[in-house]
């Protein structure tokens, strides 16, 4: 059995430390998902369904987790030394904040399980009229569907962080860093994801084999593996992340924050609470 997870955008947290405040965009943010929540129920209502509006999510982050996203050297070694990229330490730490945020269950969830396949279509097709119809009303733009709004978000992350593979000195400090790997590729936003996304793809692998292969084409998901089984994958992973680590010394406190700053803009412009 395999677990399918969806890639998340390092939204990563300890216990430790103060917490931050929300910046204004990103209060306006939380109350533009309110509103769009708020549009959809009434206007499944109006269709004779029913839609449960979801929690607005608010994010407070710790000074290490800024620390991280800031690109600090000690702070990433201290999560990196236990986490590694964050990907297997999802099933060796089950539950841990610091990699296994829980968003908690979907108010919906319950109504949807009771559906026949035939009136769950039918509520899904609804639903997704519905979104489009209140994010059209509410952040003026223009999707069909859930799924394409989430394509939008991933373009719209895509071309902003292409804007730091074009800065000199992002460039510069990525020849270096790549050269200290032994790799040919020096892109910084590919650099920047290049452990995580090994891993995830190593995760993915295996669960695939576990479903013999029926897995969709394309997912992400992380194995049905308990932590014992897990912790010989993390132990690699841990080790790789330390390593990038050092070779990126220089180029994490000069990316990350740049990175961040992109994201959280277009994080709000989408109004994506949960990963603000």
């Amino acid at each position: 059995m395999f677990i399918a997870k969806a890639v998340a955008a390092g939204l990563l947290a300890t216990s430790f430390g103060g917490l931050a405040t929300a910046t204004p965009g990103t209060e306006a943010a939380y109350d533009d998902k309110a509103r769009i929540e708020s549009m959809r129920a009434g206007c499944m209502k109006e269709q004779g369904l029913t839609y449960l509006p979801e929690k607005v999510i608010k994010r407070d982050r710790t000074k290490e987790e800024l620390a991280r996203l800031a690109g600090d050297h000690e702070a990433l070694r201290a999560y990196r030394a236990k986490y590694g990229f964050g990907v297997w330490s999802r099933l060796v730490f089950p539950g841990d904040p610091a990699v296994d945020r829980d968003m908690g269950e979907s108010r919906n969830n319950k109504l949807l399980m009771s559906l026949s396949a035939k009136d769950l279509k039918a509520w899904r097709a609804a639903d997704d009229r519905c979104f489009a119809k209140a994010v059209k009303s509410v952040l003026g733009k223009t999707v069909t569907s859930q799924a394409g709004f989430l394509a939008d978000v991933n373009s719209a992350l895509a071309k902003g962080l292409r804007e730091l593979d074009t800065d000199p000195k992002l460039a510069a400090l990525g020849k270096e860093f790549g050269g200290c790997l032994k790799i040919a590729e020096t892109r910084p936003t590919v650099l920047a994801d290049r452990g995580r996304a090994a891993f995830a793809a190593e995760a993915t692998e295996v669960a695939r084999t576990q479903s013999k292969g029926s897995l969709p084409k394309g997912s992400t998901a992380l194995p049905g593996l308990t932590p014992e089984q897990a912790r010989p994958y993390l132990a690699k992973e841990v080790k790789a992340a330390l390593a990038d680590l050092e070779c990126g010394k220089a180029f994490y406190p000069a990316y990350a924050p740049r990175a961040r700053a992109i994201e959280e803009r277009v994080y709000q412009e989408f109004a994506l609470d949960f990963a603000l």
